[in-house]
Protein backbone atom coordinates (compact mmCIF):
# COMPACT_ATOMS: atom_id res chain seq x y z
CA UNK A 1 0.00 0.00 0.00
CA UNK A 2 1.40 3.49 -1.18
CA UNK A 3 2.00 6.50 1.45
CA UNK A 4 -0.16 8.47 -0.30
CA UNK A 5 -3.57 5.67 0.41
CA UNK A 6 -2.28 5.34 4.16
CA UNK A 7 -2.71 8.80 4.34
CA UNK A 8 -6.49 8.14 2.86
CA UNK A 9 -7.01 5.54 5.13
CA UNK A 10 -6.39 7.59 8.08
CA UNK A 11 -9.28 10.30 7.13
CA UNK A 12 -12.23 7.68 7.58
CA UNK A 13 -13.70 8.40 10.45
CA UNK A 14 -13.35 12.51 9.34
CA UNK A 15 -15.00 11.35 6.64
CA UNK A 16 -17.41 9.07 8.29
CA UNK A 17 -19.08 11.76 10.42
CA UNK A 18 -18.56 14.59 7.22
CA UNK A 19 -20.60 12.42 4.89
CA UNK A 20 -22.99 11.91 7.62
CA UNK A 21 -23.42 15.89 8.15
CA UNK A 22 -23.77 16.64 4.43
CA UNK A 23 -26.15 13.35 3.53
CA UNK A 24 -28.72 14.90 6.92
CA UNK A 25 -28.39 18.42 5.94
CA UNK A 26 -28.80 17.37 2.36
CA UNK A 27 -25.84 19.25 1.64
CA UNK A 28 -24.15 18.75 -1.69
CA UNK A 29 -20.03 19.37 -1.46
CA UNK A 30 -16.95 18.11 -3.41
CA UNK A 31 -13.44 17.96 -2.11
CA UNK A 32 -11.10 20.96 -3.00
CA UNK A 33 -7.35 21.20 -1.95
CA UNK A 34 -4.24 19.50 -1.43
CA UNK A 35 -6.57 16.39 -0.14
CA UNK A 36 -8.46 16.51 -3.71
CA UNK A 37 -4.50 16.42 -5.33
CA UNK A 38 -3.34 13.48 -3.49
CA UNK A 39 -6.45 11.53 -4.15
CA UNK A 40 -5.80 11.88 -7.71
CA UNK A 41 -2.36 11.62 -7.20
CA UNK A 42 -3.01 8.21 -5.63
CA UNK A 43 -4.08 7.22 -8.39
CA UNK A 44 -0.96 6.99 -10.70
CA UNK A 45 2.99 6.80 -9.33
CA UNK A 46 2.94 11.46 -8.69
CA UNK A 47 4.67 12.21 -5.21
CA UNK A 48 2.99 14.05 -2.94
CA UNK A 49 4.00 15.79 0.30
CA UNK A 50 1.05 15.19 2.05
CA UNK A 51 -1.25 16.06 4.14
CA UNK A 52 -3.68 16.50 7.57
CA UNK A 53 -5.50 19.79 6.41
CA UNK A 54 -9.20 18.39 4.42
CA UNK A 55 -11.11 21.10 2.47
CA UNK A 56 -14.53 20.67 1.26
CA UNK A 57 -16.63 23.08 -0.76
CA UNK A 58 -20.50 22.79 0.22
CA UNK A 59 -23.26 24.25 -1.88
CA UNK A 60 -25.25 26.44 1.00
CA UNK A 61 -28.35 28.56 0.49
CA UNK A 62 -27.77 30.95 3.48
CA UNK A 63 -26.02 31.60 6.76
CA UNK A 64 -28.52 29.37 8.48
CA UNK A 65 -28.26 26.35 6.98
CA UNK A 66 -24.23 27.11 7.39
CA UNK A 67 -25.09 27.29 11.60
CA UNK A 68 -27.49 24.20 11.18
CA UNK A 69 -23.95 22.01 9.38
CA UNK A 70 -21.76 23.57 12.52
CA UNK A 71 -24.00 22.89 14.94
CA UNK A 72 -24.60 19.10 13.90
CA UNK A 73 -20.83 19.13 13.43
CA UNK A 74 -20.14 20.10 17.12
CA UNK A 75 -22.64 18.46 19.13
CA UNK A 76 -23.23 15.09 16.63
CA UNK A 77 -19.91 14.81 16.14
CA UNK A 78 -17.43 16.04 18.36
CA UNK A 79 -15.77 18.57 16.14
CA UNK A 80 -14.14 22.08 17.73
CA UNK A 81 -14.85 25.43 15.94
CA UNK A 82 -11.60 27.10 15.09
CA UNK A 83 -12.20 30.56 17.85
CA UNK A 84 -9.97 32.22 14.49
CA UNK A 85 -11.90 31.44 11.60
CA UNK A 86 -15.34 30.45 11.15
CA UNK A 87 -14.68 28.40 8.36
CA UNK A 88 -12.23 25.81 10.35
CA UNK A 89 -13.34 23.04 12.37
CA UNK A 90 -11.15 20.84 14.19
CA UNK A 91 -12.00 17.30 14.01
CA UNK A 92 -12.24 14.95 16.88
CA UNK A 93 -8.85 12.78 15.74
CA UNK A 94 -7.02 16.61 15.82
CA UNK A 95 -7.60 17.10 11.89
CA UNK A 96 -8.16 20.57 10.69
CA UNK A 97 -11.16 20.45 8.32
CA UNK A 98 -12.23 23.87 6.06
CA UNK A 99 -15.83 23.48 4.71
CA UNK A 100 -15.89 26.27 2.52
CA UNK A 101 -19.66 27.53 1.50
CA UNK A 102 -20.27 28.95 -1.93
CA UNK A 103 -23.86 29.25 -3.63
CA UNK A 104 -26.92 31.27 -2.69
CA UNK A 105 -24.86 32.63 0.15
CA UNK A 106 -22.61 34.29 -2.10
CA UNK A 107 -22.79 38.01 -2.07
CA UNK A 108 -19.82 39.22 -5.13
CA UNK A 109 -18.37 35.76 -5.04
CA UNK A 110 -17.72 36.57 -1.59
CA UNK A 111 -19.21 34.84 1.70
CA UNK A 112 -19.46 36.48 5.11
CA UNK A 113 -20.16 35.01 8.53
CA UNK A 114 -21.59 37.03 11.38
CA UNK A 115 -19.16 35.60 13.90
CA UNK A 116 -16.00 36.85 15.57
CA UNK A 117 -12.56 35.99 14.01
CA UNK A 118 -11.97 35.48 10.01
CA UNK A 119 -15.62 35.98 8.81
CA UNK A 120 -15.43 36.28 5.00
CA UNK A 121 -13.64 34.01 2.22
CA UNK A 122 -13.89 34.61 -1.66
CA UNK A 123 -15.20 31.73 -3.29
CA UNK A 124 -14.91 32.92 -6.37
CA UNK A 125 -14.97 29.89 -9.03
CA UNK A 126 -16.52 27.44 -6.72
CA UNK A 127 -19.95 27.24 -8.30
CA UNK A 128 -18.09 26.85 -12.12
CA UNK A 129 -15.76 23.87 -10.23
CA UNK A 130 -18.96 22.35 -8.47
CA UNK A 131 -20.97 22.17 -12.43
CA UNK A 132 -18.48 21.46 -14.38
CA UNK A 133 -14.84 20.37 -13.07
CA UNK A 134 -15.61 17.53 -10.44
CA UNK A 135 -15.38 13.62 -10.80
CA UNK A 136 -16.65 11.36 -8.45
CA UNK A 137 -14.11 8.75 -7.50
CA UNK A 138 -13.90 5.58 -4.95
CA UNK A 139 -11.48 6.64 -2.65
CA UNK A 140 -9.29 4.29 -0.22
CA UNK A 141 -11.40 4.83 2.97
CA UNK A 142 -14.87 3.57 0.95
CA UNK A 143 -16.12 7.00 0.12
CA UNK A 144 -17.59 7.52 -2.89
CA UNK A 145 -16.86 11.45 -3.24
CA UNK A 146 -17.29 14.40 -5.67
CA UNK A 147 -13.18 15.78 -6.19
CA UNK A 148 -12.15 18.70 -7.92
CA UNK A 149 -10.03 17.73 -11.16
CA UNK A 150 -6.56 18.53 -11.33
CA UNK A 151 -7.36 21.26 -13.67
CA UNK A 152 -9.94 22.64 -11.15
CA UNK A 153 -7.52 22.84 -8.01
CA UNK A 154 -5.20 24.98 -10.75
CA UNK A 155 -8.35 27.13 -11.70
CA UNK A 156 -8.97 27.83 -7.90
CA UNK A 157 -5.23 27.69 -7.04
CA UNK A 158 -4.65 30.77 -9.08
CA UNK A 159 -7.57 32.38 -7.73
CA UNK A 160 -6.51 32.16 -3.92
CA UNK A 161 -3.37 32.83 -5.09
CA UNK A 162 -4.34 36.27 -6.82
CA UNK A 163 -6.67 37.09 -3.67
CA UNK A 164 -3.99 36.81 -0.94
CA UNK A 165 -0.60 36.08 -2.14
CA UNK A 166 1.19 36.80 0.86
CA UNK A 167 -1.05 33.71 2.67
CA UNK A 168 -0.80 31.34 -0.44
CA UNK A 169 2.83 30.94 -1.43
CA UNK A 170 2.64 27.03 -1.90
CA UNK A 171 -0.02 27.36 -4.63
CA UNK A 172 2.83 28.02 -7.08
CA UNK A 173 4.40 25.42 -6.25
CA UNK A 174 1.41 22.92 -6.01
CA UNK A 175 0.76 24.08 -9.93
CA UNK A 176 4.09 23.50 -11.12
CA UNK A 177 3.92 19.66 -9.92
CA UNK A 178 0.48 19.40 -11.04
CA UNK A 179 2.00 20.62 -14.52
CA UNK A 180 4.96 17.77 -14.13
CA UNK A 181 2.58 14.65 -13.23
CA UNK A 182 -0.50 15.94 -15.39
CA UNK A 183 0.19 13.53 -18.54
CA UNK A 184 1.50 10.64 -16.33
CA UNK A 185 -1.89 11.07 -14.72
CA UNK A 186 -4.24 11.73 -17.67
CA UNK A 187 -2.39 9.77 -20.02
CA UNK A 188 -5.49 7.68 -21.60
CA UNK A 189 -7.30 11.17 -21.93
CA UNK A 190 -4.48 12.85 -23.82
CA UNK A 191 -3.72 9.70 -26.08
CA UNK A 192 -7.51 9.65 -26.91
CA UNK A 193 -8.97 13.51 -27.10
CA UNK A 194 -5.75 15.53 -27.07
CA UNK A 195 -2.85 14.06 -30.03
CA UNK A 196 -2.98 17.34 -31.84
CA UNK A 197 -0.43 18.26 -29.43
CA UNK A 198 2.18 15.44 -30.13
CA UNK A 199 2.79 17.69 -33.72
CA UNK A 200 4.07 20.64 -31.83
CA UNK A 201 7.72 21.26 -32.52
CA UNK A 202 8.15 22.05 -29.03
CA UNK A 203 6.45 19.02 -27.53
CA UNK A 204 7.46 18.25 -24.22
CA UNK A 205 5.04 16.20 -21.30
CA UNK A 206 4.80 19.04 -19.34
CA UNK A 207 3.67 21.60 -22.10
CA UNK A 208 1.24 19.44 -23.61
CA UNK A 209 0.06 18.69 -19.92
CA UNK A 210 0.00 22.50 -19.47
CA UNK A 211 -1.55 23.14 -22.75
CA UNK A 212 -4.35 20.98 -21.74
CA UNK A 213 -4.93 21.87 -18.23
CA UNK A 214 -5.96 24.87 -19.95
CA UNK A 215 -8.60 23.49 -22.32
CA UNK A 216 -9.96 21.89 -19.67
CA UNK A 217 -10.31 24.95 -17.80
CA UNK A 218 -11.73 26.45 -20.28
CA UNK A 219 -14.48 23.74 -20.29
CA UNK A 220 -15.22 24.96 -16.95
CA UNK A 221 -15.24 28.56 -17.31
CA UNK A 222 -16.62 29.53 -20.45
CA UNK A 223 -20.17 30.41 -19.42
CA UNK A 224 -18.92 33.11 -17.21
CA UNK A 225 -17.14 35.90 -19.10
CA UNK A 226 -15.71 37.81 -16.21
CA UNK A 227 -13.93 34.98 -14.13
CA UNK A 228 -12.53 33.95 -17.72
CA UNK A 229 -11.23 37.68 -17.87
CA UNK A 230 -9.89 37.86 -14.62
CA UNK A 231 -8.09 34.06 -14.96
CA UNK A 232 -6.44 35.62 -18.31
CA UNK A 233 -5.66 38.60 -16.77
CA UNK A 234 -3.79 36.69 -13.87
CA UNK A 235 -1.69 33.98 -16.41
CA UNK A 236 -0.72 37.23 -18.37
CA UNK A 237 0.21 39.59 -15.52
CA UNK A 238 2.54 36.79 -14.09
CA UNK A 239 4.12 35.91 -18.02
CA UNK A 240 4.78 39.79 -18.49
CA UNK A 241 6.45 39.99 -15.25
CA UNK A 242 8.20 36.77 -16.46
CA UNK A 243 11.32 36.39 -13.44
CA UNK A 244 10.41 39.14 -11.64
CA UNK A 245 6.97 37.81 -10.78
CA UNK A 246 7.50 36.09 -7.06
CA UNK A 247 4.32 33.87 -8.29
CA UNK A 248 6.56 32.02 -11.03
CA UNK A 249 10.17 32.28 -8.56
CA UNK A 250 7.84 30.21 -6.46
CA UNK A 251 6.97 27.56 -9.08
CA UNK A 252 10.31 26.56 -8.34
CA UNK A 253 10.59 22.91 -7.71
CA UNK A 254 14.67 22.04 -7.56
CA UNK A 255 18.09 23.78 -7.89
CA UNK A 256 17.61 22.58 -11.55
CA UNK A 257 14.50 24.13 -12.27
CA UNK A 258 15.19 27.41 -15.18
CA UNK A 259 11.88 29.98 -14.18
CA UNK A 260 11.81 30.35 -17.97
CA UNK A 261 10.16 26.74 -18.18
CA UNK A 262 7.67 28.26 -15.91
CA UNK A 263 7.07 31.09 -18.18
CA UNK A 264 6.11 28.64 -20.94
CA UNK A 265 3.36 26.59 -19.42
CA UNK A 266 1.87 29.54 -17.97
CA UNK A 267 1.80 30.71 -21.48
CA UNK A 268 0.86 27.19 -22.50
CA UNK A 269 -1.94 27.28 -19.79
CA UNK A 270 -3.23 30.58 -21.58
CA UNK A 271 -3.21 29.02 -24.82
CA UNK A 272 -5.33 26.32 -23.88
CA UNK A 273 -8.07 28.72 -22.62
CA UNK A 274 -8.20 31.19 -25.33
CA UNK A 275 -7.59 28.53 -28.66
Amino acid sequence: MSLNKIRQVELKPVFDALEEAFNKLSIDFYLIGAIARDIWYARGNAVSTGTRDVDFAVFIANQEDYNLLKAYLVKQKDFVVSKTNAFVFISLEGLVVDILPFGEIEIDDSVHITVEGVTSIRVNGFKEVFESGTERLELETGHSFEVATLPSIVLLKLISYDDRPEQRLKDPGDIASIIQNYFDLQSDNIYENHTDLFDNADFTLQKAGARIIGREINTIIESNAVLKRRITDILKSHINQADESVFIRNMQTGDDFVLSIAVDWLNEILKGITE
